[in-house]
């Protein structure tokens, strides 16, 4: 896994911009489970991406 997966991965999302201040947006997928451009994901896949998030959180918590 290289370094831009691994800080997605850890940090759930990373903004990064240019020299000339383009801001570019890589969120963690947690369905595909690999870091994405926010701009090329549509809205479903982000909300299914939080809820699997959130649902690995549960399952975290309720084995405790």
């Amino acid at each position: 896994m290289g370094g831009l997966a691994k800080i997605c991965k850890m940090y759930g999302r990373m903004d990064v911009s240019d020299a000339k201040e383009n801001k570019v947006v890589w969120l963690w997928d947690y369905v595909n489970d690999k870091p994405r451009l926010h701009s090329e994901m549509t809205k479903e896949e982000v909300m299914a991406s939080e809820k699997a998030k959130w649902m690995g959180v549960k399952e975290t918590l309720t084995k405790e």
